[in-house]
């Protein structure tokens, strides 16, 4: 497989379709004719939100000179916001928002470090769900630190993050991310959490573009949902759902 080089200017949505990162779930008029897609995100009886719409980084990851056009973008909006100032080290969250973050510590010249990924105990048919350890990582007590994650889907994880976070002495003072595909956070997260909780942290993403997000119980999806049409384990069945774009 040849690595993918960008073209001047192009699209990073239309580049990341180029990388095959970008899952549409194809439709004949308002029938699926491929799986929905599960979020990280969860409605109030603790099932997955799910959805149409997939971006999946690690398509992106392993072309260097996409990663590169994803982080200068970024670089480019906090350098527009006055922002680039304001931190001093790039934390990424893996996987992907550690690739997309040592990326963008490079082009920002600023310090990288980055979380382990710890499974945590999850029910069978269920989205994995992980905690973060950066017990590998020396931080200065109130080290400015902007997280770096490849997507933003609903924020609903975001103060379990800062939360671990900030038992190092960090603090955190931006979210910054490949795609935010958020339907309610555009540029700016106000943690509901101790100790963040009412403040202001902005938001920049290299794409910013919400896509739709249902309850399991939604009329739009309820009847696929019944059918049991959804996808829990997305990238590791990543090449089922682009044969189903493909058909």
């Amino acid at each position: 497989m040849m690595p993918i080089t960008p073209s001047l200017g192009e699209d990073l949505l239309e580049l990341g379709k180029r990388c095959s990162a970008v899952y549409i779930c194809p439709k004949d008029g308002s029938v699926r004719k491929g799986p929905l897609v599960a979020y990280a995100g969860k409605d109030g009886k603790g099932r997955n939100l799910v959805g149409d719409i997939y971006f999946n980084f690690r398509r992106i990851e392993v072309h260097p000179k996409v990663v590169e056009a994803f982080a200068v973008a970024a670089w480019n909006k906090i350098f527009k916001r006055g922002l680039l100032g304001s931190f001093d080290t790039v934390c990424g969250i893996p996987h992907g928002g550690r690739t997309f973050g040592q990326m963008l510590a490079l082009v920002a010249g600023k310090r990288f470090a980055y979380a382990e990924k710890k499974p945590r105990p999850t029910e069978a048919g269920k989205k994995q769900e992980y905690t973060w350890d950066l017990s590998q990582f020396d931080f200065e007590k109130g080290e400015r630190v902007a997280i770096a994650e490849d997507v933003f889907n609903n924020f609903q994880n975001t103060d379990s993050t800062l939360a671990e976070i900030v038992v190092t002495g960090a603090n955190v003072v931006l979210l910054v991310g490949a795609l935010n595909r958020s339907p309610v956070y555009d540029t700016i997260y106000t943690p509901k959490a101790i100790p963040f909780a009412g403040r202001v942290i902005p938001v920049i993403a290299s794409i910013r573009e919400a896509y739709p997000e249902y309850k399991q119980d939604d009329l739009a999806v309820a009847a696929d949902v019944a059918a049991g049409n959804v996808e829990f384990e997305v990238k590791k069945n990543w090449a089922r759902l682009c044969a189903a774009m493909q058909q």
